[in-house]
């Protein structure tokens, strides 16, 4: 696999395209798509799915078809809902987190501070402090051994907020490292990628519209079919005929 850090480019499978430029939904979508295209599916335009040949290439197609049931037929939203939770999406964002393509989508926090030093150091740097500062109060100022102790505190305090930095607020959404960002960019603009980055897995389509790439980086609408839009966002539909081929 390709080196993805800034300026270097890196090898992209068509799934972990689609991962960057849309998330998991965007993933289930494209390989849904694919399916279609490949004659492998049926999809309605009211999204209603039936399996043609229920071999799975991988297993992000695996899960998709596996959320139709022994039947083969159900809606496609339960394939898409199935495959956000999944294992294999899990591990396809955890894959390019490590590549550090994708960032962002932790625990929301609101930020806050935190100390610069270790607990096991800053805490009897603290008593010390304190310890010092009232020493002294008692020594240099003849303060009282009460009034000392609130100095001392107070010596304390303003240390440990020395001893303290700011923690920036998490950020709770994933999405594409800046570096990612010409990519998805120039495959929307039905551009070649820029140097350095790799996606074995394109080509055109058959439909012969559009590339497997731009499917990914823009969704379902790259290919310019109202029908297959209608069926995977609910847009109406501009003809009568309900199976989309």
């Amino acid at each position: 696999m390709g080196d993805g850090r800034a300026g270097r480019g890196g090898e992209l499978t068509l799934h972990e395209l689609a991962c960057l430029a849309g998330g998991p939904w965007r993933v289930a979508e494209t390989a849904l798509v694919r399916m279609l295209l490949t004659a492998r599916v049926e999809i309605d335009r009211h999204g209603m799915v039936r399996v043609v040949r229920p071999r799975p290439r991988d297993e992000v197609e695996a899960v998709l078809l596996a959320a139709l049931g022994p039947s083969g037929t159900g809606w496609l939203g339960a394939s898409r809902a199935a495959f956000g939770p999944s294992a294999p999406a899990r591990e396809l964002e955890a894959g390019l987190r490590r590549r550090g393509l994708l960032v962002g989508g932790d625990s929301p926090s609101a930020g806050g501070r935190s100390l610069r030093l270790p607990t096991a150091v800053a805490v009897p740097l603290l008593i010390a402090v304190a310890f010092a500062a009232a020493r002294f109060a008692v020594a240099a100022l003849g303060a009282e051994p009460g009034a000392a102790v609130v100095l001392g505190g107070l010596a304390a305090l303003l240390a440990a907020v020395a001893l303290t930095r700011r923690t920036p607020p998490s950020d709770p959404y994933a999405r594409p490292a800046d570096h990612v960002v010409p990519l998805l960019t120039a495959l929307r603009a039905g551009e070649p990628p820029p140097p350095g980055w790799r996606l074995p897995e394109d080509g055109p389509t058959p439909t012969g519209r559009t590339t497997w790439a731009a499917l990914a980086a823009i969704g379902v609408e790259a290919l310019h079919r109202p029908r297959l839009t209608a069926a995977f966002h609910g847009r109406p539909a501009t003809s009568a005929s309900r199976r989309v081929r």
